[in-house]
């Protein structure tokens, strides 16, 4: 079986390098890491990857010119093997450089091959990927004449930890905040400051990978409406899981925001979570914050400039005092590069991606 791993574009050597450290063997690829794997694979790829966004299990691919031709071809796919009877199917279809090149008539297709498959009738419905649903999302990629069929198995995609219902105004995503850690050599070993962490993501991240939590430990998965699905084999992964977790973050993790709204949800957001014994968060303007002595790492998603309106110049040499009074290494996701250089930071960049639309940089001491 082949596992498809998707991330966020510019994620994707970060994504292979955690990858590799549970065990697997990665191959990066654009928009993603490919990886052999069984069912079971999957679902611990679904429990442990912090900056997956989904995982996908290829179904096959089918060369085909004619809708007659795909259809034909398409029915020997082993569809029963992730779609039960009576449950419902959503179609996600993209067509490129193939001829044929419209994705609601390929979709049908598709349709009209699962039903012979199955032998029986299977409805659609809407698939949300920021919500839990009973719908069975199948992708087909057609790419110069060849469709390759994949089934999700996640279901609402992996930044849905659980934890995050209030938000600030400028939220960053799960996925992006465990992300800028990994890259920036985040353990949990050492002190980890964010002076600017609005709904706290970062910290309650930063908690999680000291804390050993698997990411996807409180909530559930597309494939656990598989036919296929082994109960037992999940919950006894589940509890291995749970099993090593560490009581307490081993080192300091302070969060501060210069607004009160914005470290309310902080709190309330680490309480869901289950750290907030493991942070410090506070209502604190950035020249005013006093770090944990010793080793420590701060890392931070500063205001852009564009939705949140900020004295970049002002804000950058903040930072770069905090860092020099503190001693720590810096991380911070930037979008004006040039604003960034103008402080007394050696910068040096490690991933570039986009954080709500916008072309962001991850730029680290």
């Amino acid at each position: 079986m082949e596992l498809f791993v998707v991330c966020a574009p510019g994620l994707e050597s970060v994504l292979g390098s955690e990858m590799e450290a549970v065990g697997f063997t990665p191959q990066i690829v654009a928009g993603g890491v490919a990886t052999a794997g069984s069912l079971e694979d999957a679902s611990r790829a679904n429990l442990w990857l912090r900056t997956a966004s989904r995982v996908l299990v290829r179904l096959g691919e089918v060369r085909a010119t004619t809708f007659a031709d795909f259809v034909r071809k398409a029915r020997v796919l082993p569809f029963e093997t992730v779609v039960a009877r009576g449950a419902s199917v959503s179609f996600r279809v993209t067509c490129r450089k193939s001829r044929l090149y419209h994705s609601g008539a390929v979709a049908q297709r598709l349709h009209e091959a699962l039903e012979a498959r199955l032998g029986a009738s299977v409805s659609t419905a809407t698939h949300d990927d920021e919500q839990e649903s009973s719908s069975q999302l199948l992708l087909a990629r057609f790419d110069h004449d060849v469709c390759t069929v994949s089934a999700d198995t996640s279901g609402a995609l992996l930044h849905r930890r659980g934890y995050r219902l209030a938000q600030s105004q400028a939220p960053l995503r799960e996925t992006l905040a465990a992300a800028m850690l990994l890259a920036a050599g985040y353990t949990g070993t050492e002190a980890l400051l964010d002076p600017m962490c609005g709904s706290g993501t970062i910290p309650i991240e930063a908690a999680l990978i000291a804390r050993r939590r698997a990411p996807g430990i409180a909530r559930s998965f597309a494939f656990q409406q598989w036919p296929t699905y082994e109960a037992s084999a999940f919950e006894t992964m589940r509890a291995r899981a749970l099993e090593q977790e560490l009581r307490r973050a081993p080192a300091a993790i302070a969060g501060s925001d210069v607004d009160p709204d914005a470290i309310a949800a902080a709190r309330e957001n680490a309480g869901r979570a289950g750290v907030e014994g493991d942070l410090r968060v506070d209502v604190a303007a950035m020249r005013d914050i006093v770090p944990p002595a010793g080793h420590g790492l701060i890392v931070t998603n500063p205001p852009y400039g564009i939705r949140v309106r900020a004295d970049l110049p002002r804000l950058y040499a903040d930072l770069a005092d905090l860092a020099r009074s503190s001693g720590y290494r810096v991380a911070a996701l930037v979008a004006d590069v040039r604003a960034a250089r103008h402080a007394p930071i050696p910068w040096k960049p490690l991933l570039r991606t986009q954080n709500g639309g916008v072309r962001v940089e991850l730029l680290a001491t």
